[in-house]
């Protein structure tokens, strides 16, 4: 196949995925609502983020309360800091808590839930059915990098295109695997790659 039919497949796929990027896009959580009361801060919106964030409310204080290092309380809708913590902080640890046990680690879906398989949980996507157990930051880190050309990875088809290539999702990058059918896993190469698309082919 020649760079001008990757190329072709490549625009192909960005206008079937354009949907499916979208509906894939990461919540857009309200900024935290902060007031300051004596040396307490209250975010007064934290019962929309919690909505938003659609983990049970013990799950996500427990995780601010270890990172903050300090003792947190729930009144009705409002989280109350035992200390002065600006939005920003705050905003950063509610990332973080969805990096871990939110967003899909493959596909980068919202559309996850936890789920317990023995003693450990998974994370598990309703987008692109991927598994995973809970990673935390510093193992997510570890994880992050984009795919690259000329570079090898596993991945599972998920559907079929228009021109019967397989699809793929894989970190956020739709993948092209020629001669694939829905359902496999198999190994490709990465071929070219083009904004979160990428052309491969199979690995024997």
């Amino acid at each position: 196949m020649t760079s001008d039919d990757y190329f072709n497949l490549l625009n192909k796929a960005n206008g079937n995925f354009s949907d499916l990027n979208r509906t894939q896009s990461r919540l857009k959580i309200p900024d935290p609502d902060v007031i300051y009361e004596g040396k307490s801060t209250i975010v007064r919106n934290f019962g929309d983020i919690l909505e938003m964030i659609n983990r049970p409310e013990k799950s996500v204080v427990k995780f601010l309360s270890v990172e903050l290092g300090i003792g947190i309380t729930i009144d009705g809708s409002r989280m109350i800091i035992n200390r002065k913590v600006s939005p920003e902080i705050i905003q950063d640890k509610i990332k973080k808590y969805m990096d871990s046990f939110v967003i899909c680690y493959e596909c980068g879906s919202p559309d996850t839930e936890i789920q317990r398989l023995g003693r450990v949980e998974v994370l598990v996507c309703k987008a692109c059915g991927a598994q995973h157990s809970i990673r935390m930051d510093k193992d997510l880190k570890k994880t992050e990098a984009d795919i690259e050309e000329g570079k090898k990875y596993t991945v599972t088809i998920t559907e079929s295109g228009n021109s019967g290539e397989g699809k793929a999702i894989y970190k956020g990058y739709t993948i092209l695997v020629p001669g694939a059918k829905k359902g496999e896993t198999v190994t490709v190469l990465i071929r070219k790659i083009r904004r979160k698309v990428a052309v491969s082919e199979i690995v024997k």
